[in-house]
């Protein structure tokens, strides 16, 4: 069953509009969520028996994502938009994947290369993060000699700042090691373009025809209070998330080395709260001191992940929500304690604009204190390249992601904005297409603008409450190893099953891609034979089946990208005006007939 996993993987060709399931389309780089979740839940119930068909959906995922290894431990943004998340509870998509990874991540060190020709021009991509290494890894797909120019001693970039409880080493070493060696990517290590005598003019002139920047966000914001810089922040004791997140996965700050001490965590991120569990683990007494409130139905929510949040109340992290920090008050040179007014708001109609009731002021103790209040790219040198516009913000086209400046050069990642790790993935993929059209002489846009709409929950009368989240009790978990536990295969397959395969079967083909089915089935509507009831109306679990007025009678009418070709409506038709178009049981069934 799983020989031909790649057949009929062929894209569909966009037509004026396109329905995807919900999950799809809130993923940055569109992975087919749904195809995998079908073939999830058809492995068999065997380790032994299923690996093969394990590794096979690994390398489906591979193709377009050579960092779904990583994904699967990190990443929920499909959860989001889930269609049943309001019903039973979202599809734990990221456990799927992480149960796919997990076996995946051995395989990796024995995946051949890819036998790619190296054809065409050189292009360089300046900075490793997951922006660079997915236009890395597509421009050498299409046939580039593409070098990654590293500032650091290893690639990765702000992967390296998340917390091992969350994406253990391994699992990251192996996805980046592996993707170079894949992809055949020329890497030059502590290489710092912009600075000295590697500039971007001077890439050029070594014969790069085109340079991707995605150097990230490498520079903390400071604390500020209203328009003003909140004094105090260069005293001992003082120190920014980023860098703090660094020191640890380098393995600078050892266990224990907060013990005794109380810290105080400015920021409402996931940022914030990493840094938080993280200075747990370490042995402090740690409180998180947010401008946002709790309430999730206020605009000015806490925008961290609920699960970030939970996982800080479990571990003992105390939550001070709607504090801001006006004054840091130092003794001897360190840190003592932050004054905190209530804030009223965060937004309002110009955007980011805190208010504050400087009346109802509270005082908070500590010995460390930890700004995490977001970070910002190094625009002086952004400036010195000429890649800023007026405003000094950067002059790029947001649909191709090229310069405006120097057409040379695209730009993407936390550079241009700061997002989630797939959103930079996107941006090296955009970057990668965009590169390809402008070396070839091709049109920038055309075609790069695409239309889809999500698909509805299909209509039932149960449906399935999603699994516990499967985590370590707090008191077993102070240490920075593994706090979740992933799926089994049982448990994967159970997961997969419950999952409703929203999207229509042209955007999904699971079914055609282990031979299940030849081709998929259309159906077709005799427009004498309707008489207009709208039985199929009814039946349709999909919103396919519709009635329209047609040369002044009503007759019904099938929308084929809504349609799952489930054939309800066709057995439901007093009129036998629906058929099932191309049915391989149909075909069968005259086969059978004809050598009788």
């Amino acid at each position: 069953m799983w020989q031909s996993i790649h057949k009929g993987s062929a894209s569909v060709e966009p037509a004026i509009r396109q329905f995807l399931p919900p999950c799809q389309l809130q993923c940055p780089i569109n992975e087919d969520i749904q195809r995998t979740n079908v073939l999830i839940s058809l492995l068999p119930d065997d380790l032994e028996l299923a690996r093969d068909g394990i590794l096979q959906i690994g390398d489906y995922l591979y193709e377009k994502n050579p960092l779904f290894t990583v994904c699967g431990y990190v990443c929920g943004l499909c959860e989001l938009e889930c269609n049943y998340q309001a019903k039973g509870g979202a599809i734990r998509r990221r456990l799927l994947k992480r149960f796919i990874s997990d076996t995946y991540t051995y395989h990796l060190n024995q995946k051949e290369e890819f036998n790619l020709v190296k054809h065409k021009e050189n292009v360089s991509v300046v900075g490793g993060g997951p922006g660079g290494l997915m236009c890395a890894y597509d421009l050498s797909k299409r046939g580039y000699r593409v070098t990654i120019f590293e500032a650091s001693d290893r690639l990765g970039g702000a992967l390296w700042l998340i917390p091992q409880y969350r994406l253990p080493e391994k699992v990251l070493t192996s996805a980046i090691d592996n993707l170079i060696r894949i992809a055949g990517i020329d890497v030059k290590y502590n290489t710092r373009v912009g600075e000295g005598k590697l500039t971007l003019e001077k890439l050029g002139n070594e014969g790069y025809k085109a340079v991707f920047i995605a150097k990230g966000t490498p520079a903390p914001r400071i604390l500020t209070f209203g328009r003003e810089k909140v004094e105090n922040q260069s005293l001992s004791g003082v120190m920014y998330g980023t860098t703090f997140l660094y020191e640890v996965s380098h393995g600078e700050i050892k266990p224990n080395y907060f013990r005794g001490k109380k810290v105080l965590v400015i920021g409402g991120g996931n940022v914030a709260f990493d840094v938080a569990r993280s200075a747990r683990r370490l042995g402090g007494e740690t409180t998180i001191l947010c401008l946002e409130c709790e309430d999730k139905r206020s605009k000015d929510r806490i925008p961290a992940d609920w699960e970030e949040i939970r996982g800080a109340w479990e571990e003992g992290i105390r939550i001070l929500y709607s504090r801001g920090v006006s004054k840091i008050i130092g003794e001897s040179e360190r840190i003592k304690k932050i004054e905190c007014p209530r804030c009223t708001s965060v937004f309002d109609t110009t955007g980011f604009n805190p208010q504050f009731d400087l009346s109802d002021t509270i005082t908070a103790e500590g010995d460390i204190l930890i700004v995490t209040v977001g970070q910002g790219p190094d625009k002086a040198a952004l400036q010195a390249d000429n890649l800023l516009d007026e405003k000094g913000s950067l002059a790029l086209d947001p649909l191709t992601l090229q310069s405006l400046n120097k057409e040379w050069i695209f730009i993407g990642g936390d550079i241009r904005r700061i997002g989630f790790m797939a959103d930079a993935m996107r941006d090296g993929l955009t970057a990668a297409e965009s590169i390809e059209r402008f070396l070839r002489g091709l049109d920038m846009k055309e075609g790069r603008k695409r239309e889809y709409e999500a698909q509805d929950i299909p209509r039932r009368v149960h449906y399935l409450s999603e699994p516990e989240v499967m985590w370590i009790p707090p008191e077993k978990r102070m240490h920075f190893r593994l706090f979740e536990r992933g799926f089994t295969l049982t448990e994967a397959i159970e997961e997969a099953q419950r999952c409703l395969t929203c999207g229509p079967c042209v955007s999904c083909k699971a079914c055609l891609s282990i031979g299940i089915q030849e081709s998929l089935c259309n159906v077709e509507v005799n427009k004498d034979r309707c008489c207009g009831c709208g039985i199929c109306v009814s039946v349709c679990n999909y919103g396919s089946a519709q009635l329209k007025e047609v040369e002044n009678k009503r007759i019904s009418t099938t929308d084929m990208f809504k349609c799952k070709s489930c054939g309800m409506c066709v057995v439901a038709c007093p009129s036998n005006a629906r058929t099932l178009v191309g049915d391989p049981m149909e075909k069968k069934i005259e086969e059978t007939y004809a050598s009788l």
